[in-house]
């Protein structure tokens, strides 16, 4: 029998599900290890216990292995990177350091936003000494205006060296044009140091921008080392412990890429967490017909929130990743530091949730791992909402009494309250955070939350789900059957995704009769096709031959001139051929007035186009997920106690025995193996045909 086995690892617990080809779907969780590849065979092993195997016999009969995986961005947030070296254009030495007019705010949470003078500026990944400076100069034509001095640049790369760095890399001015100063200068680094990892910009980033193109290279080099060896352990790993086929990372953009190319460049691996979830979110709206969805995946550390708009994903082409700007694709989610192990606070007088976690270990005070200070979790079970019996299906027992024990000493005695309404004051907090994010995903973009139905996910997500979401002004809560796991699940779906760009820039002359005049549609589809030629190029490179399950996703970045920020448009079809920039212009117009609202289009405005992007989906295989409806009719499994201003004993159920199309009003909770659910007392919850939970507010 085969399996798919798709694995998100978080920041408290790594996920793990698995479907046979007969569509079953089986989930696990475990607690992430400081280790992260010893946790996920220890997942594994878990999945092959399930199955009455052991874990090589298991490995042998899994035909695709998809990996989630948190280790870039937590190198890059915690500055656990390699010492770069930087080799750019003279006199360009300081752009990192002099960065943008927003560089102090950039990336800040709201309440440091308002005294970011007392901050000092975020410093770049690197040290300005290991900065070096190549005689070279290419213009904005891509013409050779100076070239390069191959003595000079060696004797820059051997200083370097001799200083230590563990990678290098290369950025010069308006090497998108014209890469071949930075290919020389790869040449020479390779030549004096073989095995050194060398980042060159026109490789990566070839695109305008000379600060966020210059920042990404450096942030490419940065993680390379890191994300390699990671890389390398975990394929030693599984080998040795009978997987032979090559395993998948999953990208910012929700496709999963090989090894190879994660390694190259592993930038793309820094939305590789929330991206799961979110492209498992697309396919379940798909599948029950629901066309605008507010993601919401609260795990044990964090927060993620993004949007689904007709069907579509909302995409971004830069991210702000640690107060630094990037040139890196990915699905646009936003977060914050408010999860089940997010550690609560005493400051000043003020109650304070996260952003500080307590991760897996210690974990929060229920663990009994050695965590004394309260958590969101510490929280919920203090309030009745989570069963310490039923923790992770029962594999781990929650301590109630060390959780009162937290919460008395950091914040009911600091602040003056009993423990029940501290514990009721930290899970307030958290919920209130994590609406506020809701609303900036939806009403500052111009999105009514109304006209949309929350898909809640994560361990954490049920419990809190219909709080937050009534909160930010949502009316239907969806909890997906796979919950816990649904990143895992979305990993488990992933086909591959490999994406290139390229900038140009062209304008159009302002004719209002007609507007694309001045846009050269056949020069824009030769770099397509350049474009096209490369991602293949690099699909063979990794053994993948063209077939019939390959298909191109086109887009141009278009803005208004004068505009600093462009918006993606789709761009079907030759742009070659009759009336194409004419509908690529007005298509510009529908996307503009569909992000901004209705009207703020212009019909006599200059149009600018200014990247090219593409990307070549190759399609794997996937199984059909089995769905089996519960016999016997609704009935509790029994009852619990929860505190809402005074002590409520509401019914319990089990997920698993619910009938499909079966329904109830709150408030109740439901059980579940790896999260609880909890439905308010202004909702009703109906069981939808697929198992999932329908959570309406009640007429």
């Amino acid at each position: 029998m085969g399996y798919y086995v798709g694995i998100d690892v978080g920041g408290t617990f790594t996920d793990i599900c698995v479907a046979n080809q007969d569509g079953k779907i089986s989930v696990y969780k475990t607690l992430t290890l400081p280790d992260i590849g010893s946790g996920v065979i220890e997942g594994l092993r878990l999945a092959a216990e399930a199955e009455r195997l052991d874990l090589p016999a298991f490995l042998v009969q899994v035909e695709r292995f998809g990996h989630g995986s948190t280790v870039a961005v937590n190198a890059l947030l915690q500055r656990r990177g390699v010492r770069v070296g930087l080799i750019t254009t003279r006199g360009f030495a300081d752009t990192l350091w002099i960065a943008r007019m927003m560089a102090m705010t950039t990336g800040l949470p709201p309440e440091q936003y308002t005294h970011y003078r007392k901050r000092r500026r975020p410093d770049p990944l690197m040290e300005r000494r290991l900065v070096r400076e190549a005689e070279e100069r290419i213009d904005y034509r891509g013409d050779v205006v100076v070239a390069l001095q191959a003595d000079g640049a060696r004797r820059a790369i051997r200083e370097l060296l001799d200083e230590g760095i563990e990678s290098l890399a290369v950025c010069t001015l308006w090497s998108f044009r014209n890469p071949v100063h930075e290919r020389m200068l790869r040449e020479i680094a390779l030549e004096l140091a073989p095995n050194l990892y060398v980042s060159v910009s026109s490789d990566l980033v070839p695109v305008i921008k000379e600060y966020e193109r210059m920042a990404t290279t450096v942030a490419n080099a940065y993680l390379g080392p890191v994300v390699n060896s990671y890389i390398a352990a975990m394929g030693k790993e599984l080998k040795a412990s009978g997987f032979g086929k090559e395993f998948f990372m999953l990208n910012s953009v929700g496709g999963v890429i090989p090894p190879m190319e994660a390694g190259a460049k592993p930038i793309q691996l820094l939305g590789s967490g929330p991206s799961g979830g979110a492209l498992a979110s697309q396919l379940l709206a798909r599948q029950i017909g629901q066309p605008n969805v507010i993601i919401a995946d609260m795990g044990g550390t964090s927060f993620d929130a993004g949007l689904i708009v007709e069907g579509e994903l909302l995409l971004q082409t830069e991210t702000v990743v640690g107060n630094l700007n990037l040139l890196s694709p990915m699905i646009g989610i936003r977060s914050i530091g408010t999860g089940g192990g997010s550690i609560a606070v005493s400051v000043d007088g003020m109650l304070k949730v996260g952003p500080e976690s307590a991760g897996s270990f210690p974990g929060p005070a229920c663990y009994g791992r050695g965590g004394a200070r309260p958590t969101v979790t510490d929280a919920d079970l203090t309030l009745g909402y989570l069963n310490p019996e039923y923790f992770l299906s029962g594999k781990m027992r929650l301590d109630g009494e060390a959780s009162r024990v937290a919460i008395r000493k950091h914040i009911a005695e600091p602040l003056g309250l009993s423990v029940l309404d501290a514990a009721a004051g930290i899970r307030e907090v958290a919920d209130q955070q994590m609406a506020d994010l809701l609303r900036q995903s939806t009403l500052e973009r111009g999105y009514d939350p109304r006209d949309f139905c929350l898909f809640a996910y994560g361990g954490a997500g049920p419990v809190h789900a219909c709080v937050f979401g009534l909160e930010a002004g949502v009316r239907s809560v969806l909890i997906p059957v796979s919950a816990p796991v649904f990143s895992a699940q979305g990993v488990l779906a992933a086909d591959m995704r490999l994406s290139r760009q390229r900038s140009i820039l062209q304008r159009s002359r302002g004719n209002a009769k007609a507007r694309e005049e001045g846009l050269d549609g056949a020069m824009i589809e030769a770099i397509f096709r350049e474009l096209e030629a490369e991602v293949r190029e690099a699909f063979r490179r990794y053994g993948i031959s063209d077939g019939t399950r390959q298909t191109l996703v086109r887009s141009a970045s278009m803005r208004y001139s004068r505009q600093v920020h462009e918006v993606p448009v789709p761009v079907d079809g030759s742009l070659a051929a009759p009336q194409a920039m004419q509908r690529l212009v007005a298509n510009f117009d529908a996307v503009y007035e569909h992000r901004y609202g209705r009207g703020t289009g212009s019909r006599s405005a200059v149009i600018e186009i200014t990247n090219c992007h593409l990307q070549l989906v190759q399609a794997l295989p996937k199984v059909a997920m089995a769905v089996a409806d519960p016999p016997g009719p609704l009935a509790p499994s029994g009852g619990r106690r929860v505190y809402l201003k005074g002590w409520v004993e509401v019914p319990v159920y089990r997920w698993d025995k619910l009938p499909f199309g079966s329904s109830f009003t709150g408030p109740a909770l439901i059980d579940a193996p790896g999260t609880t659910v909890w439905v308010g007392p202004q909702h009703t919850v109906r069981v939808d045909n697929f198992g999932n939970l329908r959570m309406e507010l009640a007429a």
